[in-house]
Protein backbone atom coordinates (compact mmCIF):
# COMPACT_ATOMS: atom_id res chain seq x y z
CA UNK A 1 0.00 0.00 0.00
CA UNK A 2 1.10 3.11 -0.76
CA UNK A 3 1.95 6.40 1.89
CA UNK A 4 -1.19 8.37 1.85
CA UNK A 5 -0.10 11.15 3.92
CA UNK A 6 -0.07 14.67 3.05
CA UNK A 7 3.81 14.54 3.84
CA UNK A 8 4.54 11.93 1.17
CA UNK A 9 2.75 13.90 -1.21
CA UNK A 10 5.02 17.02 -0.20
CA UNK A 11 7.55 14.91 -0.42
CA UNK A 12 6.74 13.40 -3.59
CA UNK A 13 6.39 17.18 -4.93
CA UNK A 14 10.00 18.09 -3.39
CA UNK A 15 11.37 15.06 -5.86
CA UNK A 16 9.38 15.86 -8.99
CA UNK A 17 10.27 19.52 -8.39
CA UNK A 18 13.69 18.91 -7.28
CA UNK A 19 14.16 15.54 -9.14
CA UNK A 20 17.17 14.62 -7.18
CA UNK A 21 17.85 11.26 -8.28
CA UNK A 22 19.50 8.26 -9.85
CA UNK A 23 20.47 7.02 -13.31
CA UNK A 24 19.80 8.45 -16.56
CA UNK A 25 17.45 6.57 -19.34
CA UNK A 26 19.05 7.31 -22.70
CA UNK A 27 16.21 7.57 -24.59
CA UNK A 28 16.24 7.15 -28.82
CA UNK A 29 16.33 10.17 -30.73
CA UNK A 30 13.61 10.72 -32.49
CA UNK A 31 13.24 11.50 -36.03
CA UNK A 32 11.73 14.86 -37.67
CA UNK A 33 9.50 16.43 -35.46
CA UNK A 34 6.88 19.01 -37.05
CA UNK A 35 7.54 21.92 -35.21
CA UNK A 36 9.31 20.83 -32.31
CA UNK A 37 11.82 18.52 -31.88
CA UNK A 38 9.31 15.71 -30.66
CA UNK A 39 6.72 14.03 -32.32
CA UNK A 40 8.83 11.57 -34.50
CA UNK A 41 5.59 9.72 -35.52
CA UNK A 42 3.51 12.71 -36.28
CA UNK A 43 2.15 13.59 -39.37
CA UNK A 44 3.52 15.70 -41.67
CA UNK A 45 3.23 19.42 -40.93
CA UNK A 46 1.38 19.21 -37.96
CA UNK A 47 1.98 21.06 -34.90
CA UNK A 48 3.93 19.00 -32.22
CA UNK A 49 6.26 19.43 -29.64
CA UNK A 50 7.84 17.16 -27.05
CA UNK A 51 8.15 17.46 -22.88
CA UNK A 52 10.62 15.69 -21.11
CA UNK A 53 9.59 14.91 -17.36
CA UNK A 54 10.50 12.33 -14.59
CA UNK A 55 9.08 9.11 -14.70
CA UNK A 56 7.24 9.67 -11.58
CA UNK A 57 4.91 12.45 -13.74
CA UNK A 58 3.73 8.95 -15.53
CA UNK A 59 3.41 6.81 -12.68
CA UNK A 60 0.01 6.48 -12.03
CA UNK A 61 -3.11 8.80 -14.11
CA UNK A 62 -5.96 7.05 -12.25
CA UNK A 63 -6.95 10.20 -10.16
CA UNK A 64 -7.13 8.80 -7.09
CA UNK A 65 -3.34 8.00 -7.59
CA UNK A 66 -2.40 10.57 -10.08
CA UNK A 67 0.33 12.92 -8.96
CA UNK A 68 -1.22 15.90 -9.75
CA UNK A 69 1.60 16.80 -12.41
CA UNK A 70 1.01 18.79 -15.51
CA UNK A 71 0.46 15.96 -17.57
CA UNK A 72 -2.66 14.86 -15.21
CA UNK A 73 -4.14 18.45 -16.21
CA UNK A 74 -3.26 18.19 -19.88
CA UNK A 75 -5.76 14.86 -19.50
CA UNK A 76 -8.49 15.73 -16.65
CA UNK A 77 -10.47 19.16 -16.20
CA UNK A 78 -11.74 19.37 -12.94
CA UNK A 79 -14.47 21.47 -11.24
CA UNK A 80 -12.28 24.36 -10.78
CA UNK A 81 -8.63 25.64 -11.45
CA UNK A 82 -6.69 28.36 -10.28
CA UNK A 83 -6.00 31.15 -12.40
CA UNK A 84 -2.09 31.65 -12.19
CA UNK A 85 -2.84 35.40 -13.06
CA UNK A 86 -5.02 36.12 -9.89
CA UNK A 87 -4.44 33.45 -7.86
CA UNK A 88 -7.85 32.61 -7.26
CA UNK A 89 -9.93 29.71 -7.90
CA UNK A 90 -11.99 29.61 -11.03
CA UNK A 91 -14.65 27.37 -12.25
CA UNK A 92 -14.34 25.00 -14.90
CA UNK A 93 -15.93 22.22 -15.37
CA UNK A 94 -18.07 23.37 -12.61
CA UNK A 95 -21.27 25.76 -13.48
CA UNK A 96 -21.31 27.54 -10.05
CA UNK A 97 -19.87 26.31 -6.33
CA UNK A 98 -22.35 27.59 -3.25
CA UNK A 99 -22.58 27.11 0.53
CA UNK A 100 -24.59 28.96 2.96
CA UNK A 101 -21.84 27.67 5.69
CA UNK A 102 -19.22 26.35 4.19
CA UNK A 103 -20.37 22.68 5.33
CA UNK A 104 -22.72 22.14 3.14
CA UNK A 105 -22.32 22.63 -0.75
CA UNK A 106 -24.20 22.59 -3.87
CA UNK A 107 -21.99 22.08 -6.75
CA UNK A 108 -23.80 22.43 -10.19
CA UNK A 109 -22.02 21.33 -13.50
CA UNK A 110 -21.87 22.82 -16.92
CA UNK A 111 -23.43 21.14 -19.94
CA UNK A 112 -21.34 20.17 -22.68
CA UNK A 113 -18.74 18.04 -21.11
CA UNK A 114 -17.59 14.55 -22.69
CA UNK A 115 -14.76 12.24 -21.65
CA UNK A 116 -12.10 11.18 -24.76
CA UNK A 117 -14.82 8.24 -25.52
CA UNK A 118 -17.53 10.85 -25.87
CA UNK A 119 -19.44 9.76 -22.72
CA UNK A 120 -21.07 12.48 -20.63
CA UNK A 121 -19.19 14.11 -17.70
CA UNK A 122 -22.06 13.97 -14.67
CA UNK A 123 -22.60 14.41 -11.55
CA UNK A 124 -22.11 10.47 -10.57
CA UNK A 125 -18.88 10.99 -12.70
CA UNK A 126 -17.23 12.49 -9.86
CA UNK A 127 -19.32 10.79 -7.31
CA UNK A 128 -17.93 7.58 -8.67
CA UNK A 129 -14.47 9.36 -8.63
CA UNK A 130 -14.42 10.41 -5.38
CA UNK A 131 -16.41 7.29 -4.01
CA UNK A 132 -13.52 4.64 -5.24
CA UNK A 133 -10.81 6.89 -4.03
CA UNK A 134 -12.14 7.59 -0.30
CA UNK A 135 -12.70 3.94 -0.48
CA UNK A 136 -10.17 2.92 2.36
CA UNK A 137 -9.62 -0.78 0.38
CA UNK A 138 -9.06 0.65 -2.51
CA UNK A 139 -5.51 2.40 -0.87
CA UNK A 140 -5.59 4.99 -3.49
CA UNK A 141 -2.95 7.62 -2.99
CA UNK A 142 -5.18 10.36 -2.44
CA UNK A 143 -7.40 8.67 -0.16
CA UNK A 144 -6.50 11.23 2.56
CA UNK A 145 -7.29 13.91 0.57
CA UNK A 146 -11.53 13.20 1.22
CA UNK A 147 -10.59 13.03 4.75
CA UNK A 148 -13.29 15.90 5.71
CA UNK A 149 -15.70 14.83 3.69
CA UNK A 150 -18.87 13.38 5.51
CA UNK A 151 -18.56 9.44 5.90
CA UNK A 152 -15.12 9.49 5.28
CA UNK A 153 -14.49 7.12 8.74
CA UNK A 154 -17.29 4.85 7.68
CA UNK A 155 -14.85 3.91 4.82
CA UNK A 156 -11.59 3.90 6.64
CA UNK A 157 -12.01 2.54 10.04
CA UNK A 158 -9.19 2.10 12.08
CA UNK A 159 -9.80 -1.50 12.28
CA UNK A 160 -12.39 -3.86 10.86
CA UNK A 161 -14.13 -4.13 7.63
CA UNK A 162 -15.71 -0.49 5.88
CA UNK A 163 -19.50 0.18 7.43
CA UNK A 164 -20.16 2.04 3.69
CA UNK A 165 -18.66 1.95 0.49
CA UNK A 166 -19.46 5.31 -0.43
CA UNK A 167 -19.25 8.93 1.03
CA UNK A 168 -22.07 9.24 2.94
CA UNK A 169 -21.46 13.49 2.24
CA UNK A 170 -21.05 13.04 -1.45
CA UNK A 171 -25.15 12.73 -3.17
CA UNK A 172 -25.94 13.00 -6.68
CA UNK A 173 -29.47 15.15 -6.33
CA UNK A 174 -29.83 15.49 -9.90
CA UNK A 175 -27.79 14.72 -13.47
CA UNK A 176 -25.63 17.99 -13.23
CA UNK A 177 -25.99 18.46 -9.04
CA UNK A 178 -23.76 17.59 -6.46
CA UNK A 179 -24.31 17.75 -2.67
CA UNK A 180 -21.48 17.79 -0.70
CA UNK A 181 -21.32 17.72 3.04
CA UNK A 182 -17.83 18.05 5.20
CA UNK A 183 -17.49 17.00 8.82
CA UNK A 184 -16.20 20.49 9.65
CA UNK A 185 -16.75 24.13 7.18
CA UNK A 186 -14.36 24.61 4.75
CA UNK A 187 -14.25 27.76 2.70
CA UNK A 188 -11.27 27.04 0.85
CA UNK A 189 -12.98 23.93 -0.91
CA UNK A 190 -12.96 25.41 -4.57
CA UNK A 191 -9.08 25.72 -4.30
CA UNK A 192 -9.20 21.71 -2.52
CA UNK A 193 -11.16 20.81 -6.03
CA UNK A 194 -8.69 22.22 -8.42
CA UNK A 195 -6.67 18.95 -8.11
CA UNK A 196 -6.45 16.43 -10.51
CA UNK A 197 -7.40 13.78 -7.21
CA UNK A 198 -11.09 15.55 -8.20
CA UNK A 199 -11.36 14.63 -11.37
CA UNK A 200 -14.61 12.39 -12.57
CA UNK A 201 -14.10 9.10 -14.43
CA UNK A 202 -16.25 7.06 -16.92
CA UNK A 203 -18.08 3.87 -16.40
CA UNK A 204 -14.85 2.71 -17.78
CA UNK A 205 -12.65 3.25 -15.11
CA UNK A 206 -14.54 1.35 -12.37
CA UNK A 207 -14.56 -1.97 -14.00
CA UNK A 208 -10.67 -1.53 -14.69
CA UNK A 209 -9.01 0.52 -12.43
CA UNK A 210 -5.38 -1.11 -13.32
CA UNK A 211 -5.95 -0.58 -16.96
CA UNK A 212 -7.63 2.76 -16.69
CA UNK A 213 -4.41 3.90 -14.25
CA UNK A 214 -2.36 2.76 -17.45
CA UNK A 215 -4.27 4.61 -20.20
CA UNK A 216 -6.50 6.96 -18.69
CA UNK A 217 -9.82 8.22 -20.30
CA UNK A 218 -10.14 11.65 -19.04
CA UNK A 219 -12.15 14.99 -19.71
CA UNK A 220 -8.95 16.87 -20.38
CA UNK A 221 -7.78 19.13 -23.81
CA UNK A 222 -5.81 16.16 -24.44
CA UNK A 223 -6.28 11.97 -24.64
CA UNK A 224 -3.80 9.47 -24.51
CA UNK A 225 -3.17 7.89 -27.79
CA UNK A 226 -1.82 4.40 -28.12
CA UNK A 227 -1.57 1.58 -25.39
CA UNK A 228 -0.73 4.24 -22.69
CA UNK A 229 2.29 3.34 -20.01
CA UNK A 230 3.37 -0.20 -20.47
CA UNK A 231 6.10 -2.42 -19.08
CA UNK A 232 9.51 -0.87 -20.65
CA UNK A 233 7.19 2.37 -21.92
CA UNK A 234 10.01 5.62 -21.91
CA UNK A 235 7.04 8.29 -23.67
CA UNK A 236 3.13 8.50 -24.20
CA UNK A 237 2.17 10.52 -26.90
CA UNK A 238 -0.60 13.05 -26.40
CA UNK A 239 -3.17 14.48 -28.92
CA UNK A 240 -5.52 17.19 -28.76
CA UNK A 241 -8.84 16.54 -28.13
CA UNK A 242 -11.55 17.91 -30.62
CA UNK A 243 -14.28 17.35 -28.34
CA UNK A 244 -13.17 20.01 -25.81
CA UNK A 245 -15.45 22.20 -23.99
CA UNK A 246 -12.66 24.15 -22.33
CA UNK A 247 -9.93 26.49 -24.12
CA UNK A 248 -8.44 24.00 -26.54
CA UNK A 249 -4.94 23.10 -26.45
CA UNK A 250 -2.62 24.95 -29.18
CA UNK A 251 -0.50 21.94 -30.11
CA UNK A 252 -2.36 19.54 -31.96
CA UNK A 253 0.41 16.41 -30.08
CA UNK A 254 2.67 16.65 -27.78
CA UNK A 255 5.38 13.68 -27.11
CA UNK A 256 5.92 13.52 -23.38
CA UNK A 257 9.59 11.47 -22.52
CA UNK A 258 10.38 9.89 -19.31
CA UNK A 259 13.74 10.24 -17.72
CA UNK A 260 14.54 8.56 -14.20
CA UNK A 261 16.09 12.55 -13.50
CA UNK A 262 16.20 15.91 -13.95
CA UNK A 263 19.83 16.25 -15.01
CA UNK A 264 18.71 13.21 -17.92
CA UNK A 265 15.64 15.12 -18.94
CA UNK A 266 18.15 18.48 -19.25
CA UNK A 267 20.71 16.99 -21.34
CA UNK A 268 18.23 15.73 -23.90
CA UNK A 269 17.22 19.29 -24.51
CA UNK A 270 20.61 20.34 -24.41
CA UNK A 271 20.75 17.77 -27.59
CA UNK A 272 17.86 19.03 -29.50
CA UNK A 273 16.28 15.88 -28.42
CA UNK A 274 12.87 17.81 -26.40
CA UNK A 275 11.82 21.13 -26.33
CA UNK A 276 10.87 21.64 -22.70
CA UNK A 277 11.30 20.45 -19.34
CA UNK A 278 11.89 21.83 -15.75
CA UNK A 279 15.22 21.92 -14.32
CA UNK A 280 16.25 23.09 -10.58
CA UNK A 281 19.55 23.55 -8.88
CA UNK A 282 23.12 23.05 -10.82
CA UNK A 283 20.84 22.42 -14.27
CA UNK A 284 18.80 25.56 -13.57
CA UNK A 285 22.31 27.69 -13.07
CA UNK A 286 23.61 26.02 -16.33
CA UNK A 287 20.09 26.72 -18.11
CA UNK A 288 21.04 30.52 -17.18
CA UNK A 289 23.32 30.67 -19.22
CA UNK A 290 22.92 28.72 -22.57
CA UNK A 291 18.76 29.34 -22.71
CA UNK A 292 18.87 32.96 -21.62
CA UNK A 293 15.74 34.26 -22.76
CA UNK A 294 14.57 30.87 -23.60
CA UNK A 295 14.33 30.15 -19.87
CA UNK A 296 11.16 30.71 -17.73
CA UNK A 297 10.82 31.17 -14.32
CA UNK A 298 8.99 28.45 -12.29
CA UNK A 299 8.25 29.60 -8.81
CA UNK A 300 7.20 26.38 -6.84
CA UNK A 301 4.51 27.23 -4.00
CA UNK A 302 7.00 25.47 -1.69
CA UNK A 303 8.58 26.45 1.52
CA UNK A 304 12.09 25.27 2.35
CA UNK A 305 12.62 25.15 6.05
CA UNK A 306 14.68 24.85 8.98
CA UNK A 307 12.38 22.32 11.65
CA UNK A 308 13.31 22.41 15.16
CA UNK A 309 12.23 19.04 16.95
CA UNK A 310 10.21 20.62 19.67
CA UNK A 311 10.76 16.92 22.05
CA UNK A 312 14.24 17.93 22.26
CA UNK A 313 15.26 20.17 25.51
CA UNK A 314 18.04 22.16 24.10
CA UNK A 315 15.21 23.47 21.34
CA UNK A 316 12.44 23.69 24.18
CA UNK A 317 13.41 27.92 24.34
CA UNK A 318 12.34 30.02 21.67
CA UNK A 319 15.30 31.93 22.35
CA UNK A 320 17.47 29.29 20.96
CA UNK A 321 15.23 28.30 18.00
CA UNK A 322 15.64 32.34 17.33
CA UNK A 323 19.07 32.46 17.73
CA UNK A 324 19.52 29.68 15.12
CA UNK A 325 16.66 31.53 12.83
CA UNK A 326 18.47 35.26 13.01
CA UNK A 327 22.17 33.21 12.36
CA UNK A 328 21.45 32.09 9.06
CA UNK A 329 22.34 34.12 5.58
CA UNK A 330 19.18 33.26 3.93
CA UNK A 331 20.07 36.02 1.26
CA UNK A 332 23.85 34.92 1.08
CA UNK A 333 22.30 30.73 0.71
CA UNK A 334 20.20 32.17 -2.52
CA UNK A 335 22.51 34.03 -3.92
CA UNK A 336 25.92 32.05 -3.91
CA UNK A 337 24.37 28.36 -3.78
CA UNK A 338 21.06 29.17 -5.71
CA UNK A 339 22.23 31.49 -8.25
CA UNK A 340 19.41 33.71 -6.93
CA UNK A 341 16.64 31.12 -8.46
CA UNK A 342 15.00 31.07 -5.15
CA UNK A 343 13.71 33.76 -2.37
CA UNK A 344 14.78 34.28 0.59
CA UNK A 345 11.41 33.78 3.04
CA UNK A 346 10.07 36.43 5.44
CA UNK A 347 7.01 33.93 5.97
CA UNK A 348 5.93 30.74 5.42
CA UNK A 349 4.74 31.08 1.37
CA UNK A 350 5.87 33.49 -1.21
CA UNK A 351 3.53 35.54 -3.19
CA UNK A 352 2.70 33.03 -6.06
CA UNK A 353 0.58 31.07 -3.09
CA UNK A 354 -3.01 32.66 -2.58
CA UNK A 355 -2.87 34.59 1.04
CA UNK A 356 1.44 34.16 0.96
CA UNK A 357 3.34 37.29 0.74
CA UNK A 358 2.69 38.31 3.76
CA UNK A 359 6.13 39.06 6.48
CA UNK A 360 5.49 37.14 9.21
CA UNK A 361 8.57 36.03 10.48
CA UNK A 362 10.27 38.45 12.15
CA UNK A 363 12.95 36.05 13.12
CA UNK A 364 13.78 35.62 9.96
CA UNK A 365 16.09 38.44 9.40
CA UNK A 366 20.12 37.83 9.04
CA UNK A 367 21.31 39.32 12.68
CA UNK A 368 24.40 37.29 14.10
CA UNK A 369 24.76 40.30 16.77
CA UNK A 370 21.02 39.66 17.87
CA UNK A 371 21.69 35.70 17.58
CA UNK A 372 24.67 35.30 19.99
CA UNK A 373 22.68 37.84 22.54
CA UNK A 374 19.83 35.44 22.27
CA UNK A 375 21.41 32.16 22.57
CA UNK A 376 23.22 33.66 25.69
CA UNK A 377 20.34 35.10 27.49
CA UNK A 378 18.97 31.11 26.74
CA UNK A 379 22.06 29.68 28.73
CA UNK A 380 23.88 29.17 25.76
CA UNK A 381 24.97 25.90 23.57
CA UNK A 382 26.67 23.21 25.12
CA UNK A 383 28.00 20.03 23.14
CA UNK A 384 27.73 18.87 19.54
CA UNK A 385 25.28 19.51 17.35
CA UNK A 386 23.86 17.47 14.43
CA UNK A 387 21.93 18.91 11.43
CA UNK A 388 19.82 16.75 9.49
CA UNK A 389 18.20 16.44 5.70
CA UNK A 390 16.62 13.83 3.79
CA UNK A 391 19.27 12.62 0.62
CA UNK A 392 19.43 14.98 -2.07
CA UNK A 393 22.81 16.84 -3.14
CA UNK A 394 21.64 20.36 -3.07
CA UNK A 395 20.29 20.07 0.13
CA UNK A 396 23.61 18.82 1.36
CA UNK A 397 25.32 21.38 -0.08
CA UNK A 398 22.86 23.84 1.51
CA UNK A 399 23.19 22.34 4.50
CA UNK A 400 26.79 22.25 5.33
CA UNK A 401 26.40 26.03 4.38
CA UNK A 402 24.20 26.11 7.14
CA UNK A 403 26.42 24.42 9.38
CA UNK A 404 29.25 26.94 8.78
CA UNK A 405 27.05 29.66 9.69
CA UNK A 406 26.01 28.81 12.68
CA UNK A 407 29.84 27.73 13.66
CA UNK A 408 30.49 31.13 12.94
CA UNK A 409 27.60 33.21 13.87
CA UNK A 410 26.93 31.40 17.09
CA UNK A 411 30.38 29.72 17.96
CA UNK A 412 29.31 26.00 18.25
CA UNK A 413 32.11 24.01 17.42
CA UNK A 414 30.71 20.88 16.71
CA UNK A 415 28.22 20.74 13.65
CA UNK A 416 27.95 17.63 11.45
CA UNK A 417 24.88 17.01 8.98
CA UNK A 418 23.52 13.90 8.46
CA UNK A 419 21.31 12.73 5.36
CA UNK A 420 18.61 10.14 5.23
CA UNK A 421 16.65 8.72 2.46
CA UNK A 422 13.02 10.40 2.70
CA UNK A 423 11.32 6.72 4.12
CA UNK A 424 13.96 6.94 6.99
CA UNK A 425 14.15 9.96 7.58
CA UNK A 426 9.98 11.01 8.53
CA UNK A 427 9.50 8.01 10.39
CA UNK A 428 12.63 9.17 12.57
CA UNK A 429 11.19 12.25 13.29
CA UNK A 430 7.25 10.85 13.96
CA UNK A 431 9.17 8.43 16.66
CA UNK A 432 11.22 11.65 17.88
CA UNK A 433 14.39 9.78 16.91
CA UNK A 434 15.89 12.73 15.35
CA UNK A 435 18.24 14.79 17.53
CA UNK A 436 18.85 18.01 16.02
CA UNK A 437 17.12 20.75 13.09
CA UNK A 438 15.93 19.16 9.94
CA UNK A 439 16.60 21.01 6.58
CA UNK A 440 13.13 20.18 5.07
CA UNK A 441 10.66 21.02 1.81
CA UNK A 442 7.00 21.35 1.98
CA UNK A 443 4.80 21.97 -1.21
CA UNK A 444 1.36 23.11 -0.50
CA UNK A 445 -1.12 20.35 -0.65
CA UNK A 446 -3.33 22.72 -2.59
CA UNK A 447 -2.94 26.27 -3.87
CA UNK A 448 -3.46 28.35 -0.74
CA UNK A 449 -1.86 29.54 2.28
CA UNK A 450 -4.26 27.43 4.44
CA UNK A 451 -2.71 24.42 2.81
CA UNK A 452 0.47 25.05 4.09
CA UNK A 453 -0.39 26.18 7.88
CA UNK A 454 -2.37 23.51 8.19
CA UNK A 455 0.00 20.55 7.02
CA UNK A 456 2.75 22.49 8.93
CA UNK A 457 1.46 23.22 12.05
CA UNK A 458 -2.14 21.33 12.78
CA UNK A 459 -1.94 19.12 15.39
CA UNK A 460 -1.78 15.26 14.19
CA UNK A 461 -1.10 16.58 10.83
CA UNK A 462 1.44 14.19 8.76
CA UNK A 463 3.57 16.88 7.53
CA UNK A 464 3.98 18.77 11.54
CA UNK A 465 7.50 16.99 12.24
CA UNK A 466 7.97 19.74 14.43
CA UNK A 467 5.63 18.44 17.65
CA UNK A 468 3.84 21.78 17.56
CA UNK A 469 0.79 21.81 19.33
CA UNK A 470 -1.30 25.58 20.24
CA UNK A 471 -4.60 26.17 20.86
CA UNK A 472 -4.78 29.08 19.22
CA UNK A 473 -3.20 28.27 16.14
CA UNK A 474 -5.89 25.78 15.41
CA UNK A 475 -9.05 28.61 16.87
CA UNK A 476 -7.81 30.88 14.37
CA UNK A 477 -7.79 27.81 11.32
CA UNK A 478 -11.17 26.83 12.84
CA UNK A 479 -12.09 30.33 12.11
CA UNK A 480 -10.81 30.42 8.74
CA UNK A 481 -11.95 27.61 7.64
CA UNK A 482 -15.75 28.71 8.05
CA UNK A 483 -15.08 32.16 7.03
CA UNK A 484 -15.72 33.55 3.60
CA UNK A 485 -12.61 33.43 0.85
CA UNK A 486 -11.16 36.97 1.75
CA UNK A 487 -11.94 36.94 5.45
CA UNK A 488 -9.98 33.11 5.60
CA UNK A 489 -6.98 34.85 3.91
CA UNK A 490 -6.55 37.20 6.65
CA UNK A 491 -7.34 34.82 9.44
CA UNK A 492 -4.81 32.40 8.16
CA UNK A 493 -2.13 34.87 7.89
CA UNK A 494 -2.86 35.69 11.46
CA UNK A 495 -2.65 32.17 12.44
CA UNK A 496 0.54 31.78 10.37
CA UNK A 497 1.96 34.59 12.11
CA UNK A 498 1.25 33.58 15.63
CA UNK A 499 2.54 30.00 14.73
CA UNK A 500 5.89 31.56 13.72
CA UNK A 501 6.04 33.96 16.75
CA UNK A 502 6.45 30.40 18.41
CA UNK A 503 9.09 29.24 15.61
CA UNK A 504 8.30 25.69 15.74
CA UNK A 505 10.58 25.66 12.29
CA UNK A 506 12.92 28.66 11.01
CA UNK A 507 11.53 29.53 7.10
CA UNK A 508 14.57 29.57 4.88
CA UNK A 509 13.79 30.33 1.49
CA UNK A 510 11.24 30.00 -1.75
CA UNK A 511 12.59 27.56 -4.38
CA UNK A 512 12.40 28.45 -7.93
CA UNK A 513 12.58 26.18 -10.90
CA UNK A 514 13.01 27.08 -14.37
CA UNK A 515 11.81 25.68 -18.07
CA UNK A 516 14.19 26.01 -20.42
CA UNK A 517 12.99 25.60 -24.12
CA UNK A 518 13.83 25.39 -27.30
CA UNK A 519 13.32 28.10 -30.20
CA UNK A 520 10.83 26.38 -31.89
CA UNK A 521 8.40 26.79 -28.86
CA UNK A 522 6.50 29.37 -27.56
CA UNK A 523 3.97 30.84 -24.98
CA UNK A 524 5.85 28.45 -22.22
CA UNK A 525 4.77 29.16 -18.54
CA UNK A 526 4.38 27.48 -15.88
CA UNK A 527 1.29 25.50 -13.93
CA UNK A 528 1.05 26.00 -9.83
CA UNK A 529 3.38 22.90 -9.41
CA UNK A 530 6.16 24.08 -11.59
CA UNK A 531 5.46 22.16 -14.23
CA UNK A 532 5.39 23.61 -17.86
CA UNK A 533 1.08 24.41 -18.83
CA UNK A 534 1.20 21.62 -22.07
CA UNK A 535 -1.65 22.93 -23.66
CA UNK A 536 -0.74 27.09 -23.49
CA UNK A 537 2.63 25.91 -25.40
CA UNK A 538 2.61 26.66 -29.07
CA UNK A 539 4.59 25.96 -31.69
CA UNK A 540 6.21 27.46 -34.64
Amino acid sequence: MSDRSPRARGIRRAAAAAAAGALAVTLAACSGASGGAGGGAAPAGEKTYSVGVTTYFLSHFLPGKAVGSNVDYAIYTPLTKVDTATGKAVNAVAESIESEDNKVWTIKIKKGWTFHNGEPVTAQSFADSWNATAYGPNAYTNNYMFANFKGYVDLNPAEGKPKAETLSGVEVTGTDTLKVTLDKPLALLPYVLAQSAFAPVPKAALTGADAFDRKPIGNGPYQMEGEGIVTGATKVSLKRFAGYAGTPGNAERIEVKSYQDEGAAYRDLQAGNIDVTLVSGNNLTSASTQFKDRLVQAPFPALMYLGFPLWDERFSDVRVRQAFSHAVDRQAIVKSLLRGFGRPATGLAGTTVPGGGADECSACTYDPAKARTLLAEAGGWKGPLKLWTYQDPLNTVILEAIGNQLRANLGIEAVTTQAQPVDQLYPNMTAKKIDGPVLLYMGAGYPHLYALADQLFTKGSAANVTGYADEEFASLMAEAAGAGPDEAVGLTRRATGHALGGLPLAPLFWPVGGLPHSAEVGGVKPEFLGGVALSAVTVG
